[in-house]
């Protein structure tokens, strides 16, 4: 898919002159786009699993901007628990996570944020409930 922005019309006089910046974010994605963030657009939402004490997560995603993504781990009252770095991430190439980590206590759901390599935080890519470990 491609934008394009027209820019406003605006009356100049003779020798003024008028500029528009403009952001472009291009990424990679399919025909199977199921929303977008300020981080990026999700093709397949996250999701999580569990097995013994680990718990892995699973989406697809194009990022807006390169960097890390991010595993943020939160309990049943919404207390950030601990965070994770997950992979490397870029905008020119399609983003299968598929990881499985091991949480220092179980939470009850996960956000993951894409975090760019200026160390911003671009914002989450989804979130996700988990089931306690057996």
């Amino acid at each position: 898919m491609e934008a394009e922005l027209n820019s406003p019309l605006v009356e100049l006089q003779p020798g003024q002159t008028y500029a528009m910046d403009t952001s472009w974010w291009p990424t990679r994605a399919d025909n199977q786009v199921r929303g977008v963030t300020d981080a990026g657009v999700i093709l397949s939402p996250l999701a999580t699993a569990t097995s013994d004490s680990s718990l892995l997560l699973s989406g697809s995603f194009g990022v807006f901007f390169p960097g890390q993504l991010q595993a943020r781990l939160f309990d049943n009252q919404g207390a950030e628990q601990e965070r994770t770095d997950l992979q490397t991430v870029a905008p020119q190439t399609r983003v299968n996570l598929h990881r499985e980590i091991q949480p220092a206590k179980w939470p009850a759901r996960v956000s993951i944020h894409l975090i760019d390599d200026r160390g911003i935080d671009r914002g989450s890519l989804g979130e996700a409930v988990t089931k306690p470990a057996l």
